[in-house]
């Protein structure tokens, strides 16, 4: 039974399928994929936020590869930051930041990343938030430019309220002189932030979910769609039925054993209250912030050269603008384009509930004052929500995380992974890593099996303890 039908469940759903395993895929949504799921409307096609496929782990990219055969397209990342009528290439370029923020302001920012080496270094202050992280690596200066401004955006609370791990799960560069060493070529390797080329479907990132389910389907395998989990009714240390609701009524299913990537806290609900009542505090602690996305059809050819256009600024309400097109031609009709805008919210607020046409207006107002103007261009648009768009790392959200996985752990046919079953951020390709490590721990722990099957390892950083440690 895999509950969650995005990367990390359709991934170990597709792992166990294929090897025989009679698997059912449990999915609250009306269409596979979760965060990397692609809506289509009128021949143009929008994702959930930026997805790309790009992985270490060679076995995984040649398994996607061969499903995927000619659909999966190569394509080149051009991304950029627009800050007070200027646009600064991203990854951060020392050549470029130093030049356009002027010699006065450079100083100062050269300035500050040594007292935040200082800090670091000689003082040996601790890296305990965001704020901490960035500013010992980065100096005060740049972090007030770009970092501490759109991370507030995004969070929707003060970077000093964030943990650092945030920071060190996202951010490749590790300071200033990382950005020196490699456009110096004096340092080799390409972190992930760099990476220009990349992996992407003709038709969306979403196609190779919508593949990956029909495979699944191909292999005996079943996927209920809208079918949203209620409880799980447990005994003996397992979980032996999973109760749903769907159309309107509700359903139960045997199962020998459980992948999880629903959210966390959501899983937690769905047990009985006297097995959760001293977990509960610590569910409701954790929170997810939300999203919602302007799709928007323009009558014109391009609209720029990039892939992602980053807005810091606290006055525009968007944090990053695509336009997908960039990523595969075929996002939009012949000689017409679109733009995407990723708003954070939190799931309820004004944001969330806003007017479609009053948030039209409002987008289009930002989008002119940063010089891309298509009024008179726009030939429709929608909007898309996702209420559990990015796990949020409070300070104290760790402690929080390993309560909830450890009264997970008394369940030996459960394991909760992916981006909202452990709540981690990861990419996508982690959370498909960890989708097919989570089945083979399922098929090597049988004891039936006679297949000794080692866990998927990757070069990425997914470790097997890394896998246990949020696994249960």
């Amino acid at each position: 039974m895999v509950l969650g039908g995005g990367p990390c469940g359709l991934s170990a759903a597709w792992e166990l399928s294929g090897k025989g395993y009679d698997v059912t895929v449990l999915e609250k949504n009306s269409g596979v994929g979760g965060l990397c799921m692609t809506r289509e409307y009128l021949g143009y096609r929008f994702d959930l936020g930026g997805h790309r496929f790009i992985s270490a782990n060679k076995a995984l990219v040649g398994r996607v590869r061969r499903m995927m055969g000619d659909e999966l397209l190569t394509a080149e990342r051009k991304s950029v930051i627009l800050q007070k009528g200027k646009t600064f290439q991203y990854p951060l370029c020392a050549r470029d930041l130093f030049t356009k923020i002027g010699f006065r302001t450079g100083l100062r920012a050269f300035l500050s990343y040594i007292k935040g080496m200082v800090a670091a270094g000689v003082l040996q202050k601790k890296d305990v938030s965001f704020d901490d992280w960035v500013t010992h690596r980065f100096g005060r200066i740049l972090y007030e430019l770009f970092f501490g401004p759109y991370t507030e955006k995004v969070w929707g609370i003060s970077p000093k309220l964030i943990s650092s791990d945030w920071a060190s799960q996202r951010i490749s560069l590790l300071n200033l002189s990382e950005v020196f060493f490699r456009l110096m070529r004096l340092k080799r390797g390409t972190p992930r932030t760099y990476a220009r080329t990349y992996f992407y479907p003709r038709k969306g990132i979403g196609q190779i979910f919508d593949v990956m389910g029909s495979v699944i389907q191909q292999n005996g395998g079943r996927i209920v769609l809208n079918a949203d989990v209620s409880d799980v009714e447990v005994s003996d240390g397992k979980v032996k039925k999973i109760r749903y609701k769907y159309q309107g009524s509700r359903r139960e299913i045997d199962c020998d054993a459980v992948v999880s990537t629903i959210p966390l806290p959501d899983l937690i609900k769905t047990f009985p209250d006297d097995l959760v009542k001293e977990v509960k505090q610590h569910a409701n602690s954790l929170t997810y912030r939300a999203i919602r996305f302007m799709n928007i059809f323009v009558d014109l050819p391009d609209v720029s050269g990039n892939t992602w256009m980053y807005v810091s600024e606290k006055k525009y309400i968007m944090t990053r603008i695509q336009e997908p097109k960039r990523r595969s031609p075929f996002n939009a009709p012949d000689g017409k384009t679109s733009l995407m805008l990723e708003i954070p919210c939190n799931a309820n607020d004004a944001l969330w509930n806003c007017d479609d046409a009053e948030l039209f207006e409002r987008c289009l107002a930002d989008l002119c004052e940063l010089g891309i103007d298509v009024r008179g261009k726009v030939t429709g648009y929608f909007t898309s929500r996702v209420s559990h768009g990015y796990p949020v790392y409070k300070l104290d959200y760790r402690r929080h995380q390993e309560k909830l996985l450890s009264f997970l752990e008394q369940f030996e046919n459960l394991i909760a992974c992916g981006r909202q079953g452990a709540f981690r951020y990861i990419f996508m390709d982690t959370a498909m890593e960890m989708g097919i490590a989570a089945a083979q721990r399922l098929v090597y722990e049988n004891p039936y099996n006679k297949e000794q099957i080692p866990f998927m390892r990757s070069e990425a950083g997914l470790l097997e303890k890394d896998f246990m440690a949020v696994s249960g």
